[in-house]
Formats: C-alpha cells, sequence, structure tokens
C-alpha cells in the first residue's frame, strides 16, 4: 500500500427501531471507523441491503410491531448472501430466541447490555474472518478429511455441508463447528476449542446455542439424529452409530 493509499472503511448496515439507540450505535461505531447505514423498519433494510454491499448486518429481533421482524430479515439476508456477517443486537435473550436467530443463520446474538467496546470487537473479529475465508485461508486448512463413511459430507471450497446429499444451509460459523466436530470424530471438543475452529471468541452459551441450531437443522432431514454427543462439563464430540449410516429417520 502507497502512502497516498487508505484502508477502505467496512460497511455495517444497523437495523433498529429505536431511534435513540439508532443514534447511539451509530456514533459509536462510526467512532471506530465504520460507514453505518442505519435503518429503523424492515422495509427500508431491505431496500438498503438489496442497493449496496455491507461487511457485517447488526440486527434487532423485534422492529415496532412486528415481533419477528429480525429474524425475518436475518432468513431474507442469508439467502441472498451466505458470507455477509449478521449479529443480532437485542433485548430477547431468551434461549429460544437465541436459537432461533442462529438457526436461521446469524453469526453471534448478543444482548444490548454487552459493551460498546465488545460490540465493535466482535464486527471486527467477523470481518476478519469472512476476509481470511474469501483469500483461501481455512482456520483448520492442514487438517486431513477423515474416511467418506459418513452421511455428512463437506465441501471445503464452498464452505457447505450436505446431510445425505440434501444441503443444510448453515452459516459460516456453523459451518466450522461442525466442520471441527466432524474432523475430530471421537474426540472431545472443548467450547474453546469450537471457538478456536471457527476464529471466533465469544461467550460459551453461543457456542451452545449453535450446536442446538445445527442439530435442529440436520433432524429436519433425518429426525433421529444424534451423531453429536454433549459431555458433560467437557464439551461435545462426533459420533455416528448404525442408525445414522443406514440413514435412518
Amino acid at each position: 500500500m502507497t502512502a497516498t493509499e487508505t484502508v477502505p472503511m467496512r460497511r455495517v448496515l444497523l437495523v433498529e427501531d429505536d431511534e435513540v439507540l439508532r443514534q447511539n450505535y451509530e456514533m459509536l461505531l462510526t467512532a471506530h471507523r465504520l460507514s453505518v447505514c442505519a435503518c429503523g423498519t424492515k422495509a427500508s433494510a431491505i431496500t438498503e441491503f438489496d442497493r449496496g454491499k455491507f461487511d457485517v448486518v447488526i440486527l434487532d429481533v423485534t422492529l415496532g410491531a412486528e415481533y419477528e421482524a429480525g429474524f425475518e430479515l436475518c432468513q431474507h439476508f442469508r439467502a441472498l448472501r451466505s458470507a455477509v456477517p449478521i449479529i443480532f443486537l437485542t433485548e430477547r435473550d431468551e434461549d429460544p430466541d437465541r436459537i432461533s436467530g442462529l438457526r436461521l443463520g446469524a453469526d453471534d446474538y448478543l444482548t444490548k447490555s454487552v459493551s460498546g467496546t465488545y460490540l465493535v470487537a466482535r464486527i471486527n473479529a467477523l470481518i476478519r474472518r469472512v476476509e481470511t475465508l474469501l483469500a483461501g485461508i481455512s482456520p483448520t486448512a492442514d487438517l486431513p478429511q477423515p474416511a467418506s463413511d459418513s452421511l455428512l459430507r463437506i465441501d471445503e471450497s464452498l464452505s457447505r455441508a450436505y446431510w445425505n446429499g440434501a444441503p443444510l444451509g448453515l452459516s459460516l460459523t456453523q459451518f466450522w463447528i461442525l466442520r471441527d466436530l466432524f474432523r475430530h470424530r471421537s474426540e472431545v471438543r472443548s467450547t474453546a476449542d469450537l471457538m478456536g475452529a471457527a476464529n471466533i471468541t465469544v461467550q460459551p452459551n453461543t457456542i451452545v446455542a449453535h450446536i442446538k441450531a445445527i442439530r435442529e437443522i440436520i433432524q429436519t432431514l433425518s429426525p433421529t439424529f444424534a451423531c453429536i454427543k454433549s459431555e458433560r462439563a467437557r464439551g461435545y464430540r462426533w459420533i455416528e452409530d448404525s442408525s445414522q449410516q443406514n440413514g435412518a429417520g
């Protein structure tokens, strides 16, 4: 980079219906050299997303009278651009809401009690992760693929996973977590291990919610799916039994 070149500002689409909070978040992110497009409604968010390219999207769940608007936006945006990081930033902190957001493809689910410093750190981490992916560098690229004796298939080039031939539609975070479990079959993987595999640093309960979301997604195709085993106080383990190998469900 020459002396006359500058690093382009990363673009953030912020969707928040509370005007005061929207302005506060916009000032916070702008102060950290992020270019912010702030919207207060689902319709305006869709218009701005279709109009421009964003490096990260931040969504509230409830927008005005639309209780599920953020979830609907997440699903819409994820279908259009699979790689763009999506963060929920909301007051709704119940596990069902968290799991719903992550199941729909969000990369992180934060409550509005988090500090501005932490929010900015999460944004920058997710942006760096996508840039790493686009540069063709995988966090665990040097690990060998296990033998092809599973219903799960991993497409490294497209960062996609398939169960019994059907695409799973995972977010990047979910893809990397699932890939790590699969590559280390029969080994216990801690939440820290899974964070490292996904190149993220989040609250442990966010990893738990991602695991639940991955299970639910695969169970829509195979209701008997039980390959991801919970190991109390230790983490998770990928184990396939004969019923899974035979495609039960």
